[in-house]
């Protein structure tokens, strides 16, 4: 009876029909859906943080439009729409869906035809010069034409540009506010990596120059508009958040921790999808229907999952750690010879500054490297790598 019944094929069912990797197949794949929604909470949470650390009551772009609607008249878009007349956080969570739109929209333009992003291009264009000029027109030229009389256009015709002016100029702020969520949610789903290199770079760069404008030289030179920048303390408060039981580092340092690993989370997650796509799409036919060759990339889908997850987590709490490293070891000390000495040494003013965490930093790194003389890292990533795979290989059964 055995030798009757023929093996059960190993091809994955997707519908009824056997898996492959052609892209219109493996951009449906959960683990691909997954990185790519991964990637969008990890950009939206990035932008979040990176704003209430360092934007909001400060540089946010509703004190812009205050400052513009008070110079050049009111702003024709509502504040529904840009935040005004809300606190906090809240001043960004509609023009953050307005910017998701966006960027989703220029994704789905992508994949369009080029001739119809070419009519869609066109469109924009047109439309623009219609919302810009489009009153002056109708309303200076028949004037002309009716008196036949070639004149330049009047005060009153001229007016007509000022709300088309405010609007797009409304609009440029608020997409420049958004450059990171438009361009990264472009990349993202559009399966650009140039998109997500400026959404990163722009994060970048704008933490590089608002730490050279609030460095405090530079300043008490900018007057009152220095005074509205956030700027983080030289002398490094007492650490407020930790784990098993060590207060490690302060809320700013905690945000500041919580930034990088998103832009890490943000970077691994998108550029992977574009990386494991572009793999699949240089493969010859036969390997894109070979059944080897799906589970090889199932396999490799989950195993990024898993590390994106377990080594960013640890990523972070080994920084928490690095960063409060003297403030373990002297607990450590007063803990067991109850000694005055560490809590001398915890209130020293090289520790309270910023270049303390500098101190703790490389007493962790010189500990880490002395323990490698001791310790098989490899050996035992190795280990639990085997592991992990061997719990995962299902159980073959016997044959009689």
């Amino acid at each position: 009876m055995a030798g009757e019944v023929d093996p059960q094929s190993d091809v994955s069912l997707m519908g009824g029909r056997a898996r492959t990797l052609h892209l219109k197949t493996l951009r449906k794949q959960w683990q691909i859906i997954t990185l790519q929604v991964v990637a969008t909470i990890a950009l939206v949470w990035m932008y979040l943080e990176v704003v209430s650390t360092y934007v909001v009551n400060s540089i946010d772009h509703t004190r812009l439009f205050d400052t513009l609607e008070s110079g050049m008249g009111e702003i024709p878009i509502g504040d529904w729409l840009t935040g005004r007349g809300r606190t906090g956080l809240a001043r960004f969570y509609v023009p953050i869906v307005l910017g998701l739109s966006l960027g989703g929209s220029m994704a789905l333009l992508a994949f369009q035809s080029p001739r119809v992003q070419q009519r869609i291009k066109l469109g924009f264009i047109i439309g623009l010069m219609t919302l810009l000029i489009g009153r002056l027109i109708l309303s200076w030229v028949p004037s002309m034409l009716f008196s036949l009389d070639l004149r330049p256009p009047t005060e009153d015709e001229l007016r007509t540009l000022e709300w088309p002016l405010l609007m797009i100029l409304s609009l440029l702020i608020l997409f420049i506010y958004l450059l990171p969520v438009i361009m990264g949610t472009r990349g993202i789903w559009g399966l650009s990596r140039r998109s997500i290199g400026w959404a990163i770079g722009f994060t970048l760069l704008f933490l590089g120059i608002h730490a050279i404008l609030t460095f405090p030289l530079i300043k008490s030179q900018l007057g009152d508009w220095g005074s509205n920048l956030i700027s983080l303390e030289s002398q490094v408060g007492d650490p407020t958040v930790g784990i098993l039981g060590f207060d490690l580092v302060t809320t700013e340092q905690f945000s500041l921790i919580l930034i990088a690993i998103l832009i890490m989370v943000f970077q691994e997650s998108g550029f992977g999808v574009i990386r494991y796509l572009e793999y699949a799409y240089r493969l010859p036919e036969s390997c894109k229907r070979d059944p080897e060759y799906v589970r090889q990339m199932d396999n490799v889908l989950n195993g990024h999952l898993r590390h994106t997850a377990g080594f960013l987590l640890i990523t972070g709490l080994v920084t928490m750690i690095a960063l409060g490293f003297h403030s373990v070891l002297l607990e450590f000390v007063r803990a067991s010879t109850g000694s005055q000495w560490a809590a001398q040494v915890s209130e020293s003013i090289e520790l309270s500054l910023t270049y303390g965490l500098v101190i703790s930093a490389l007493l962790f790194l010189s500990l880490v490297a002395v323990l490698r003389f001791f310790v098989p890292w490899q050996r035992v990533w190795g280990l639990i790598d085997s592991m992990t795979k061997r719990a995962q290989e299902p159980v073959q059964e016997k044959e009689y």
